[in-house]
């Protein structure tokens, strides 16, 4: 198995987590360790390999700026899986209380082969209730000879009283560029020899997953051997590569309904998988989406007639947007075969013209200001409804851009921005977001804040920092439910309603 044999061994050889490296090299360099770790992050991206980096370096006899040596007969012991005081444990499946209890009564006792007893616990976020409480105070203080390192996937299930016992740790998707480095030094390894475009498509289908993408290159060579071209690596991971993705792009910006419909139906026709065709749809939107933006220069891009269209509309990107925000909202569970979906989200896209206009933000932050902070505006009365097709405020336009950013990125994460929060100011250094629940606030605030901050940069074009406050009582303007914009596209094609319009 490539992946098991080409994990890392020392911190040198973590791929896109630099930042967690050095701050453990340093910690480790200078004796400053300590009793508890919070490893969080994606699935893929490194933490277990680099808990076994830390418990290795904590143990080492030879430790060289933090790194350890893989020679001595501690680091021998913990890489051949045979160190008695490495204590890994898998809570998806020991996740009771009573397995907590026997880890609290072994601990007390004096390490036998290593300098640290060191506990492993993997997807902690399966813990019970009752196991989370049972691990607070040994995590609070435990033992001189024991180090505590939880691993996560789910940082939100994670009780803050846990959280607040441990170092945390942010593990960020791998890039694309480092993970095609990897992949290409294991390629030179190996003997394989598939092409950089080839390992780029294996590293943008990963998803930022490191081990997903060395196992799929293992996938790959065992198929197609040792050479692979570009296609047999695109067809070995059933990768879209049809002329008729860029079509697609093409005809929304030309508000082409006809054959945005004519490419929908013959995607279906040919059999090909019309989730992941319209999911190679949205990744090409949204690599548009950024050079549209630049507005001028030369195009020297392998979509350039396509960034051309799009900065030739004074709504290309808006409309590009809203594309994106369509199509991410196509639902195949009920029958993936059926085009259908994906033709309603073209039709609301291309008669719907994208997303609301847009409301200039000085407007917006001055009805804003004249709300006092924890409230409603002085001397409101209850909000009265706003019509389903009155124009969004620019905090109502930012917060739902805001959401349906951090849901293509972490839905899970994503969830406790749906409907919870008010723009309070958005126009300084500062991100000022009010929300009427505290748990929420609280999630927010503590799991989804690198999140939030990277995205809102991104929708404001400059830095912010997140601030929250609690509001309640305040309560913002009611609106009607938006029936229009899929109904009216199903129309448009010839649907007719059933009961009440």
């Amino acid at each position: 198995m490539l992946y098991g044999k080409w994990r890392p061994r020392g911190f040198d050889e973590v791929v896109g987590q630099d930042h967690i490296v050095r701050t453990l090299r340093n910690a480790l360099a200078s004796g400053q360790v300590a009793h508890a770790y919070l490893f969080s992050g994606p699935r893929g991206t490194g933490k277990t390999t680099t808990a076994r980096i830390l418990a290795r370096s904590l143990n080492c006899a030879n430790l060289a700026d933090g790194d350890p040596c893989n020679s001595c007969p501690a680091c021998k012991a913990i890489l051949a899986g045979n160190a008695l005081d490495l204590i890994e444990m898998d809570a998806a499946s020991n996740r009771g209380i009573e397995d907590i209890r026997e880890l609290r009564e072994k601990i007390a006792f004096a390490p036998s082969d290593l300098k640290k007893k060191v506990y492993l616990l993997d997807e902690v976020h399966m813990l019970t209730d009752g196991a989370f409480n049972a691990l607070l105070k040994t995590l609070e203080e435990p033992p001189p000879h024991a180090v505590f390192i939880l691993a996560t996937t789910d940082l939100h299930k994670v009780p803050a009283t846990i959280i607040s016992r441990c170092q945390r740790y942010d593990f960020h998707r791998v890039p694309n560029d480092a993970m095609v480095e990897r992949l290409q030094f294991i390629c030179e390894q190996e003997g394989f020899a598939v092409p950089r475009e080839g390992l780029l498509a294996i590293a943008v289908q990963s998803r930022g997953g490191l081990r997903d993408a060395i196992t799929m290159l293992e996938q790959v060579t065992a198929r197609y051997g040792a050479s692979p071209t570009i296609d047999d690596v695109r067809a070995a991971m059933g990768q879209v590569n049809d002329e008729r993705v860029p079509g697609l792009v093409r005809a929304i910006l030309a508000d082409d309904l006809g054959a945005a419909l004519e490419i929908a139906r013959s995607v279906a026709d040919d059999g090909i998988d019309i989730a992941r065709f319209t999911r190679a749809v949205i990744d090409l939107a949204r690599e548009v989406i950024p050079e549209a933006l630049k507005r001028t220069g030369a195009v020297e891009h392998p979509l350039g007639d396509i960034i051309a269209a799009a900065r030739a509309r004074p709504d290309g990107v808006r409309l590009l947007a809203g594309a994106v925000a369509e199509l991410a909202r196509a639902d195949f569970r009920l029958d993936p075969a059926s085009p259908v979906p994906l033709e309603v989200a073209c039709a609301a896209v291309i008669l719907g013209g994208g997303l609301p206009a847009p409301v200039s933000v000085a407007a917006g932050a001055g009805a804003e200001a004249a709300r006092p902070a924890g409230g409603r505006p002085a001397g409101a009365s209850e909000p009265a409804p706003i019509a389903s097709n009155a124009p969004l405020s620019a905090g109502e336009k930012f917060a739902r851009d805001l959401y349906e950013r951090c849901k293509m990125i972490n839905p899970s994460h994503a969830m406790w921005l749906n409907g919870s929060f008010e723009v309070i100011d958005m126009d300084g250094d500062e991100l000022h977001l009010g929300f009427q629940r505290q748990m929420p606030m609280g999630k927010v605030d503590t799991v989804c804040r690198g999140m939030v901050e990277e995205q809102a940069a991104v929708i404001l074009g400059r830095p912010v920092t997140l601030l929250v406050t609690l509001i309640e009582g305040s309560a913002q303007p009611r609106r009607e439910t938006r029936r229009g914009h899929l109904a009216e596209a199903a129309k448009a094609m010839g649907a007719t309603p059933i009961g009440k319009d």
